[in-house]
Order: C-alpha cells, then structure tokens, then sequence
C-alpha cells in the first residue's frame, strides 16, 4: 500500500507539472493574438475603456460603425460585440468594463431571440475561460452553466482546451484575418441569388411559425438583462437598447413585449426598435446575409442611429 501511494503521488505530481506547462504555452499562444476573435475579446475584457461602448452579438460587430459615432459626438467608441454570444455574455461584460471604467454611453444590440429558453447561451459563455484568473468577477456568470466551473480552474489546461484550433490557424494565417476597426468587422458582399431564395423560403416559413412567437421566456436571461440596465442607471449613463435592422419585419412577441416594458422601468434607457423599418426591409442589396447588414447597410444605419441619440 505504501509503494501505491507513492507512485499515486508521483503520478499527480507529474500530471500537475504536465498541465501548468502546457497551460502556460497554450497561454502564451492565446494571449499573444493579434487579429481575430480572441484578440478582441481579450482587449474588450482586459483595456477598452472608451467613452461610447457597443454590446452585443455577431450583429453588433457587423452593424456598428465606432468611427461614424465617434465623429458624430467627438467621443472615443468601441465595438465589444462577440459572434454567437447573448445578453449573459453583454452582463459579464458590463461587469468587467464598469470595474475599471464607466462609459459615458452605452449602446446594446439585443433580439427577442436571445430570450428562448435554453442551456446554449450560458455554455458559449466558457470563451470568458481563460480571463477568470485576472477577472474572477466572471466565474458567477460561468456557473451558470456549471456549478463546477471554478475548481475546474485549477487546471491551466482548462481554460484553453477549446480554443486550440483556432487560435492555432489564427496564429499560422494573421496576414488573412481582417483587422477590425474598433472592434467592428463589417461584412462587404452582398446576398447572392441562393441566398436570396434561402432568405424568402426562411422569411416565409417564420411567418406561418406560431412557435417562435409565443415560446416561454428564459427568466435568469431576463434577469441578466435588468443587471445590465441597473448598472447603467446606478452609473447614470445613457443608454440605448437597439433592435438593429432585420431583413423582414419582426412581428410581436411575448419576450420583445417584455423587453420594451423592462427597458420603460429604467430612466437612463433608450428602446430603438429597427426591426419593422421600411428602409431596410427586404432590402436585400442592404444585407450581406440573413442576419447581418453588409458594410453599406450597417452605415446607413449607423448614420440613422446617430439622428437619434441625444448625448
């Protein structure tokens, strides 16, 4: 028994020093990002302190153009938008930023969709992974998803184990990444004509989808979206919850109904509702696809916008 333990002991120390070496190169090639996803998560997490700051999905980083709002109001701005993530991402977010810094305006992109029912928008939220060390603010938000995220942490591995790939291929092929213009990455295409009959047949089969109007409501998302906007009012600072444009009008529901009376409860905010405008409607030469305006629509948009903050 006493020779098992020993080897038993030996075997964890060896995996122990296996892991923390490994965990600090896989670190190493992390943090030593300079274009793509992960180098503008890491500088929205760890330096952007900007007077304007843009929240939000795929749909902020491709809609929002800083340079437009900065000379419009002559204040500094910065995209912190990220592809795939929802209003849990956006609260965590917040809580890091107004920790070091309060922004003198705050816009947040946000969709009804975002406020399904569902497990997916809080385990997108392990690309925060590798920052809880620096920013321990954000293991809450994690456990969201797993109770067991923080002692999960005690691996250096852990925190990077899903991001070797890409930050890999990002690495190998820098020269091809686009180099975002303050964290706004606009798409500068146009639909082509299978997307155009994708985007018909989709437009048309949603609007016979009851579903997608009447699911229930993710409650601790909701929550999160009053955190949001309570940290905004505690600091004063105006803000403006913003449906950007959608390639068809997007009916009522019960979570967009929600959104428009919690956003009412709070002085400091602003509900721009883009989504039924006629000037981007099936406008399709203003889309690059589906989901996103290409770099003309977004500034336009990004123009109309500032016609309609007051700061």
């Amino acid at each position: 028994m006493t020779i098992f333990l020993k080897r038993l002991f030996l075997f964890l120390i060896v995996v122990i020093v296996i892991d923390q070496l490994l965990g600090l190169l896989l670190s190493h090639l992390y943090f030593n990002q300079h274009k793509g996803q992960y180098a503008q998560t890491t500088y929205a997490v760890d330096s952007a302190n900007q007077d304007i700051i843009i929240f939000g999905s795929s749909r902020a980083v491709r809609h929002y153009s800083p340079t437009i709002l900065s000379n419009a109001f002559g204040k500094s701005c910065y995209n912190v938008g990220r592809d795939g993530q929802m209003i849990p991402y956006y609260a965590a977010l917040e809580d890091v930023i107004f920790n070091r810094q309060k922004p003198k305006m705050v816009i947040i992109d946000i969709n009804s969709w975002e406020f399904f029912e569902g497990n997916s928008k809080y385990e997108k939220l392990s690309i925060l992974l590798p920052y809880c060390h620096k920013h321990p603010e954000l293991i809450k938000y994690l456990e969201t998803s797993s109770p067991f995220e923080r002692y999960k942490l005690f691996s250096a591995i852990y925190p990077f184990n899903s991001s070797l790939f890409i930050a890999t291929n990002n690495k190998l092929f820098e020269n091809k990444l686009s180099l975002a213009e303050n964290g706004y990455d606009p798409l500068d295409k146009n639909m082509d004509e299978a997307g155009i009959a994708f985007t018909k047949k989709i437009i048309a089969k949603e609007k016979m989808d009851v579903s997608v109007k009447t699911a229930k409501i993710d409650t601790l998302a909701m929550r999160f979206y009053k955190q949001f906007l309570q940290k905004c009012a505690d600091a004063k600072i105006p803000t403006y919850v913003v449906i950007s444009p959608t390639i068809a009008p997007e009916n009522s529901s019960i979570r967009k109904d929600k959104l428009i009376e919690i956003t009412k409860l709070y002085p400091t905010a602003t509900f721009l509702d883009f989504s039924s405008n006629p000037n981007y409607n099936n406008h399709l030469e203003k889309f690059a696809d589906i989901f996103h305006l290409n770099k003309k629509g977004s500034e336009e948009f990004t123009k109309e916008l500032v016609s309609k903050i007051k700061l």
